[in-house]
């Protein structure tokens, strides 16, 4: 098992991010109140400051409310009754480093399509902890407490999004604007959250664009357990349907984290039993199970790199400042993708040099390959032209 040992990634230069901030998390369903819920602070949100980005003015016609990765590991041994340390306290998130390049290095896949962009703070849990607890199953001692560091997650999570719908949502008519929803790892799957708890509600149905749950699975049984919300939203299965929900988790084999074996690394993958995955190469949506066509590398509109996402390269001088401040490097025709049995399969001897498997931030750099963390930068461009189309397609049909 990996531990929570910094590696090196940035964006505007190198910047520290522990491992555990490309790491996913296990969705949790019923767990309702808790004690940790009620002794964790609550984030007040009419503060700005409890907010990563705001826009000065929402001068777009669609928002973008969007949920960072997991940027914190706890320091310390976590028993399994809850404590501070299963949940970042927002005094840590204010003065964490990754979460703005996190955060920056994803948002910008939206903003050709116009967003306005609101982004929160929140309680996240310490990753490798709940990780082993609940996906990998290491500690399942540390089940019910981890869950409950999930739900103080979530409650900010919901207390934001519905501030967010409350004070930010109106265009100058005071009327809702449409929204899209994205996140990545915790965020995908605190957006889950949101998606199968709030989303009953047909208003909102109505306002959402698209949900990109990427780097987290959304299952059968999800849409089973949840059929007035996350099955009456559904998967996006073509490229311009709206208000639907793409998925994809990108690594080296077929199925979920449990079928990987014989690796010194552990199964650290995190495509779940019964997935379904969206090829962000085609937009062909893949039933569980199920294998969905090949899309070459052709296909590939670009991938896009921050500053120090290759760390092997042997050139750094490869990225250069573009014009949103930020030191990116750019390969078009990167690799091709096939959603295969819930997962986002790529050939990792495939990946063109400078980005070949061995330049790739740890633990990437091994194999059988698995490649969360490259989730958006591998078919950045697509997704960019996606969310055009979507948005495009939305305001077409209004």
């Amino acid at each position: 098992m990996l531990s929570g040992n910094d590696e090196k990634m940035g964006v505007c230069g190198l910047l520290r991010v522990s491992v555990v901030s490309i790491f996913a998390f296990i969705l949790l369903t019923g767990c309702g109140s808790s004690t940790a819920t009620q002794l964790a602070a609550p984030i007040n949100y009419s503060r700005p400051q409890s907010w990563v980005m705001l826009p000065k003015e929402a001068a777009q016609p669609v928002d973008l409310f969007f949920l960072y990765p997991t940027t914190y590991n706890s320091t310390q041994p976590l028993t399994s009754t809850w404590s501070r340390g299963w949940n970042q306290t927002l005094e840590q998130a204010l003065s964490d480093q990754v979460i703005i390049p996190q955060t920056t290095s994803k948002v910008s896949v939206f903003t050709k399509a116009g967003v306005n962009v609101y982004v929160p703070y929140y309680q996240q849990c310490s990753g490798l902890d709940v990780l082993n607890a609940l996906l990998w199953q290491n500690t399942p001692g540390n089940t019910e407490v981890a869950n409950q560091a999930m739900e103080v997650a979530f409650k900010d999570v919901s207390d934001a999004f519905d501030y967010y719908l409350e004070h930010y949502n109106k265009d100058a008519q005071g009327k809702p604007r449409p929204f899209i929803l994205a996140g990545h790892s915790q965020g995908s799957n605190l957006m889950l959250y949101l998606l199968e708890r709030k989303f009953s509600n047909p208003a909102l149905r109505k306002l959402l664009v698209a949900a990109y749950v990427i780097g987290w699975s959304v299952t059968s049984d999800d849409m089973a357990s949840y059929p007035e919300s996350l099955q009456a939203i559904g998967i996006c299965t073509d490229k311009t349907q709206t208000g639907c929900i793409v998925t994809y988790n990108t690594q080296e084999t077929p199925g979920d984290w449990s079928q990987v074996s014989g690796s010194s690394r552990g199964k650290m993958e995190v495509t779940r039993k019964n997935a379904w995955s969206v090829n962000p190469l085609t937009w062909i949506a893949t039933s569980p199970g199920e294998v969905g066509p090949a899309a070459p590398a052709s296909a590939n509109l670009g991938a896009l790199f921050y500053k120090g996402m290759l760390p092997g390269a042997p050139d750094q001088s490869i990225f250069k400042l573009d014009q949103t401040g930020n030191y990116t490097y750019e390969m078009n025709s990167f690799i091709g993708a096939q959603s295969n049995n819930g997962a986002l399969v790529i050939n990792p001897d495939n990946l063109p040099s400078p980005a070949t498997w061995l330049n790739l931030l740890s633990p990437y750099n091994t194999r059988p390959g698995w490649y969360h963390g490259y989730d958006y930068s591998f078919f950045y461009r697509n997704l960019e032209q996606n969310a055009v189309d979507r948005v495009k397609a939305y305001t077409n049909r209004s």
